[in-house]
């Protein structure tokens, strides 16, 4: 039995709030004792402080009111990426021709109001923050969004400032030149058919995330496959050629072989947290 429930963080003073009210209107008080929980904050100490959202909480003050049988705490990208060992085929779209799936590490990208990313080796799950690295200068295109970007911030940008939601607002901002513009980010995407700028967005998005996946890919050596996740990557993804963008991925003058042989999909499903976190308790 699963009890799912949406709650505006706003509403609550502290986690320990929102977990009672959880727990409470679910009348789950007596029964569940333990629990798996992701955070979109990296998981270091004791102390978990949310990047997006001004929100803290001590874990062992979670695990003492209210799961004393057991508390992890992960990455929430760290824990989905344990759901790539159970989503169902037909939960997945290959991005140009589909590729055999190799031995070796996959990862799982989510862009959102951040950008996540984790990779999964020998079924152990690895968080990273990198989308926090910083977008390289490549063709004319981008190396100007960089600069326009570094002017306004006087910060050179990483992948996450763009390949958010937050970069959606501000690459069409730089292309219509009024950076206090009021079509939010699902009209942009959406009219992108209709507005030469947010076609010029979206073109832009999705090179800057082929360059991400494609250094991910690099980096990671991910011929187990690369998963592109999350409500912004499926948007992105509607109605484009996957060919195009499976060259853009490839686009490398070294590595290419390597590339050409990775994976890459477009994963449909939407409870990768819970699936993950089934994946966790049969592992134990």
């Amino acid at each position: 039995m699963t009890h799912t429930s949406s709650y505006r963080i706003n509403d609550f003073q502290t986690l320990n709030d929102l977990f009672s009210k959880y727990l409470n209107e679910n009348k789950l008080t007596q029964s569940v004792k333990s629990a798996i929980i992701g955070v979109a904050a990296p998981v270091i100490g004791d102390i978990i402080r949310f990047v997006n959202a001004d929100v803290s909480f001590s874990i062992k003050e979670i695990r003492t009111n209210f799961f004393p049988e057991g508390l992890q705490v992960l990455n929430d990208v760290q824990l989905q990426v344990y759901s790539l060992n159970r989503i169902p085929n037909d939960s997945l779209c290959a991005i140009g021709k589909e590729k055999n799936s190799l031995e070796g590490p996959k990862i799982l990208i989510v862009p959102g109001t951040g950008l996540g990313l984790a990779a999964l080796i020998d079924n152990k799950a690895i968080a990273t923050e990198a989308g926090h690295i910083t977008i390289p200068h490549c063709d004319d295109e981008v190396s100007e969004l960089i600069d326009d970007f570094k002017k306004r911030k006087e910060r050179k940008p990483t992948f996450e400032d763009i390949i958010s939601g937050k970069g959606i607002s501000y690459i069409y901002g730089f292309f219509s030149k009024n950076p206090d513009h009021s079509m939010s980010n699902r009209e942009i995407l959406k009219k992108y058919k209709h507005d030469q700028y947010c076609q010029n967005t979206k073109e832009l998005l999705l090179k800057i995330l082929s360059i991400f996946t494609r250094h991910s890919a690099l980096i990671w050596g991910s011929t187990g496959g690369i998963y592109l996740s999350g409500s912004l990557v499926k948007s992105l993804f509607q109605d484009i050629n996957f060919d195009n963008f499976r060259e853009m991925f490839e686009d490398s003058e070294t590595m290419k072989e390597l590339l050409i042989r990775t994976p890459l999909y477009l994963i449909r499903e939407e409870n990768l947290a819970f699936l993950g976190s089934l994946e966790i308790v049969k592992n134990d």
